[in-house]
């Protein structure tokens, strides 16, 4: 199986370049570490329909107290409450920690009816925020290797299933590429110069300039650029002639 992770800003055109590979070879299946985050986001909210107070510690430890078997049932991690609980402390020396864990709590309490939706890939940006906090926050707390060895375990099932490719989103920490890379696979980074990057300042953001890349895409061409410039990367992966930097651009027919 090829396995290719993906890493890059927030709306460079990494999904793009995953729906170009899912056309070229129809047995491409595409992980997400943001819908794995959601499965356990989830079962979070269904545990409990009480909403914590945001700026109160305690109440908010006592909602995450669910977690450690959520993370036993869904992943197979086992934790307990006092790797995951929140310190007065380290909330009072690292406020912007916990900031999207707050924008998130904040949002429930002005619309209670969040609570009960399942987040999916329909509507996975409307809560970016949790997403965002919990990823980071387990992968500090509980292990590195949470959401990737998660994934990787999920991709060898798919090998057996038949599929050949397998596309993994969302790398944003180097422990991330390190799993991929020890599972046999490439990382390909996807950039657009001069877009905005959004949430720089975000723990999870930042941690993905350290990044180890085998090739990065210029995003700057068109759609069906880059569309054209996969068929190139794909072909380039199998016969193992990766380049270092790609630019759509390069492929648009009629220049």
């Amino acid at each position: 199986m090829i396995i290719i992770g993906m890493t890059g800003p927030i709306s460079h055109g990494k999904t793009t370049f995953a729906d170009a590979i899912e056309k070229i070879e129809p047995s491409t299946i595409h992980f997400e570490s943001s819908l794995i985050i959601a499965e356990v986001i989830n079962a979070l909210h269904a545990s409990t329909d009480k909403i914590p107070s945001p700026y109160n510690v305690d109440s908010i430890n006592e909602w995450l107290k669910p977690l450690p078997s959520i993370l036993l049932e869904v992943l197979g991690v086992k934790s307990d409450i006092e790797q995951i609980r929140i310190s007065q402390s380290d909330a009072d020396k690292h406020p912007i920690e916990y900031d999207k864990l707050i924008l998130h709590i904040e949002g429930l309490q002005r619309d209670p009816s969040l609570i009960s939706k399942t987040i999916d890939s329909e509507n996975k940006e409307s809560f970016r925020a949790i997403l965002q906090w919990v990823g980071g926050y387990l992968v500090k707390k509980v292990s590195s290797d949470i959401w990737y060895d998660e994934i990787i375990k999920r991709a060898r099932k798919a090998e057996q299933d038949g599929f050949n490719i397998c596309i993994i989103g969302g790398l944003r920490f180097p422990s991330d590429a390190k799993i991929v890379h020890q599972a046999g696979g490439i990382i390909i980074k996807v950039y657009r110069p001069d877009h905005l990057q959004y949430d720089i300042l975000d723990p999870t953001e930042r941690e993905r300039d350290n990044i180890a890349c085998d090739s990065t895409i210029m995003s700057n061409g068109t759609i069906e650029d880059m569309n054209l410039c996969a068929v190139q990367v794909l072909e380039d992966i199998k016969n193992k002639k990766l380049e270092k930097i790609y630019q759509t651009i390069r492929y648009r027919v009629n220049q």
